[in-house]
């Protein structure tokens, strides 16, 4: 890919954007965008596209358009998608996953996906014979193995165990498989009624007459086959045409007296039902039932469950234990889809076979976790080392991986539990350790063998200057990276609102041209090329000898105060003069533009002056900034100058008139201005005198100017990033409403 094009429209938090990156001369490219702009919705976009999910625009339900394509308007494919989001402590939960090498892992997950899916086909099923809808909470597994009294781990045991006793006579439940309503059987009022006080002593005292009468009927014998046995016998030869063949059956009698012969299912439901009448129809047996019914009708939650009793009487014997008639019910539902079952725990058996063998390969594989750890030891710097704790069963087994934490400093080593660990570190060492995620994800792409665009997405935020220089060289050299062919293999986007970063990446990886900085104007995204990149004073020097250069006279002012500041101290005459250009004072509008270049050519011109005042010495550059910021227009531009002067022409218009009122409405006016005078941070001294002695209808705007006004413009790098980050269009808004106060 020698270029990648970028069109969206209504991509989460973007609402227009197009863009062009040349890869042809370089494999990296860095994109600075101030918060909110842009940076996390492209990183978005781009999970999307790779997760095959469709891109939105969350907020007002917008269509989301998109084309992201090389110089041949050939889309990226998904599967050349790799995107680093910012840092998340818990993005290295899941590491240990990864420890095992792809081909492995992928078979892995195969293996389990195919289980997984044919076990929950499976408790679906079951859920639904239970009588529970699809929302329900009720989880078959978990409830199933409470009643069987296995833990997780033994899942497949306790299937095993059922499947074993669908066909054994002992645990035959009479209730039909549209009858199977777990929860009116098993809720828990109902098990602790059962289990408990007087429906116990009902229950015991029902089961003993009921056996007593089994044990008289004819036909019917206690433990071995009774009308439970007889209805689940009559089933399954009907079910198989038993009788549709011309069969028959012959009963014999316990006493030996009287056979019968059954030549049809009629005949035999028949007899069922009346051995079962001629017990349950017996004066003690419905005393009995009478008192049960009683008893468990005091409770709304046991309604279900009575109701259910009146017509299932003869089920009452099997609460006498209610945890093996919970089991068989399990039984009887499992038995509904005995092939299905069957079929998991075959696939499941040969799934172990197959595990096994990758363990084996597992332990003597040098993964790709390892070489990602050790280029992590190499690169980083952090108190601490990481080691696997369990590599060969690591994503080969059930159980989650472990690592082990071995800490270090001064005082020695000390393994430590990743809690402890994550409670000493800082946050640029916790980033570190999530820079794994990284190394792991590029080193498995690199193999591959495919060429990929990796999106790096704020890597950096919060590193160490130690570290944040590694993951710099680190980016370096994986933009190297070559396939077998010796072609490189990723072209990388880096998205950062870190300016120092930027101007890093900028300076020692990426070309002018592959160097971005976003602004968002009327909802569209643009972008300027190599700005801001070098030292931006060099380019305003230069720009000082060039005519019609007012403007870049007004933005240099505050950086030749913090020189002289620096190198001669805040009391110098020429520091103070400057600092009247800044702040509003009673010689403010007396300071000409030759004050100005003369203190540029001592101070910072000195080896080669300007004479950008030549022919207009006597213009006041309080005039000149006042000029220079009416000329700025409505329209979001990326330049610091205008938002320099901007902010200039904010302060000194606010302070002014915040001077003339207090002079004019306080009565010690003059002292007040006089103590704020002599004050540092005389914006802030002066609106708090104003908020404590006028506090009229500006007061609001003047709270802004605080707030979003810099105060100071200092050498250092960073301090260009607010002034970036700071919409153009917000400045000018305000300066707006600071000259309506008054007129000029």
């Amino acid at each position: 890919m020698k270029e990648l094009k970028l069109e969206l429209s209504n991509c989460y938090g973007i609402q227009e954007m197009n863009i062009s990156i040349d890869y042809s001369k370089n494999n990296v490219s860095i994109i600075y965008a101030p918060n909110g702009t842009m940076k996390s919705s492209l990183a978005k976009t781009f999970e999307a596209i790779r997760d095959n999910k469709p891109v939105e625009e969350r907020v007002f339900g917008f269509r989301s358009t998109y084309s992201i394509v090389d110089e041949n308007n050939t889309s990226i494919l998904p599967g050349d998608i790799i995107v680093i989001n910012p840092f998340d402590e818990n993005a290295y939960e899941n590491q240990g996953m990864l420890m095992a090498n792809d081909e492995l892992r992928k078979e892995y997950m195969t293996i389990h996906k195919t289980i997984e899916e044919r076990k929950q086909n499976l408790y679906t099923q079951i859920k639904q014979k239970l009588k529970y809808s699809s929302r329900s909470s009720f989880e078959v597994k978990s409830v199933m193995l409470k009643d069987w009294n296995k833990s997780a781990k033994e899942e497949y045991q306790c299937l095993e165990e059922i499947l074993g006793l669908l066909h054994n006579s002992e645990w035959a439940c009479s209730l039909d498989e549209d009858e199977l309503d777990y929860n009116a059987l098993f809720n828990d009022k109902v098990y602790s009624m059962i289990t408990n006080g007087k429906t116990s002593e009902l229950i015991e005292e029902y089961e003993k007459k009921y056996n007593e009468l089994i044990d008289k009927s004819l036909y019917m014998q206690r433990g071995v086959i009774d009308h439970n046995n007889y209805g689940n016998i009559s089933n399954s030869l009907s079910n198989n045409g038993f009788f549709v063949a011309n069969n028959e059956i012959t009963l014999n009698a316990k006493d030996g007296s009287n056979a019968v012969v059954l030549k049809s299912q009629k005949e035999l439901d028949d007899l069922i039902k009346a051995e079962k009448e001629q017990v349950l129809n017996t004066k003690e047996i419905k005393d009995l039932f009478e008192k049960i019914n009683k008893a468990i009708t005091k409770n709304k939650d046991t309604l279900a469950f009575n109701a259910f009793l009146q017509k299932h009487q003869d089920i009452i014997v099997e609460y006498k234990d209610i945890d093996k008639f919970k089991k068989k019910v399990w039984i009887k539902v499992f038995a509904c889809y005995e092939s299905m079952l069957h079929e998991l725990l075959t696939e499941y058996k040969k799934a172990q076979e197959d595990l096994k063998n990758l363990r084996d390969k597992a332990k003597n594989e040098i993964t790709d976790w390892k070489l990602a750890l050790d280029l992590f030891k190499e690169r980083f710097y952090v108190p601490f080392v990481i080691e696997p704790a369990n590599q060969d069963d690591v994503i080969l087994n059930q159980d989650l991986p472990s690592f082990k934490y071995i800490f270090s400093d001064n005082r020695g080593e000390k393994e430590v539990t990743k809690d402890n660990l994550l409670e000493v570190l800082s946050t640029g060492e916790k980033r570190a350790y999530y820079i794994l995620n990284m190394i792991f994800q590029i080193l498995v792409a690199q193999k591959e063998h495919r060429e990929k665009l990796i999106v790096l997405d704020d890597i950096s935020e919060s590193f160490d200057y130690k570290n944040k220089y590694a993951i710099i060289e680190y980016i370096s050299d994986i933009a190297e990276y070559t396939n077998p062919n010796g072609e490189k293999s990723f072209k990388i986007l880096l998205l950062t609102h870190n300016f120092d970063f930027y101007r890093t990446v900028a300076s020692r990886i990426t070309k002018r041209g592959n160097s971005y900085i976003a602004f968002s104007d009327n909802g569209k995204i643009h972008f300027e090329k190599g700005q801001y990149t070098k030292n931006i004073f060099t380019n305003y020097k230069e720009r000082l000898g060039r005519a019609n250069c007012n403007n870049i006279v007004v933005a240099s002012i505050p950086f030749v105060r913090n020189l002289i500041e620096y190198t001669d101290g805040d009391t110098n005459p020429d520091y103070l003069t400057l600092t009247s250009v800044l702040h509003y004072k009673d010689d403010t509008q007396t300071i000409s533009l030759k004050d100005i270049q003369d203190i540029f050519n001592s101070y910072w011109c000195k080896n080669n002056n300007v004479g950008f005042a030549n022919g207009h010495e006597t213009e006041l550059i309080y005039d000149i900034i006042m000029e220079e910021a009416n000329k700025i227009v409505d329209v979001e531009k990326l330049e610091i100058e205008n938002k320099l002067i901007l902010s200039m022409a904010i302060r000194l218009r606010a302070e002014k008139y915040m001077k003339e009122k207090i002079l004019s409405d306080v009565p010690n006016g003059t002292s007040i201005i006089n103590d704020i005078y002599s004050k540092k941070n005389q914006s802030a001294w002066m609106i708090k005198a104003y908020r404590k002695h006028i506090n009229d209808g500006v007061m609001n705007t003047l709270e802004l100017v605080a707030m979003i006004t810099p105060e100071n413009i200092h050498l250092n790098s960073f301090m260009f990033e607010p002034i970036l980050d700071m919409s153009l269009k917000h400045l000018y808004d305000l300066y707006q409403m600071v000259k309506g106060f008054s007129a000029e």
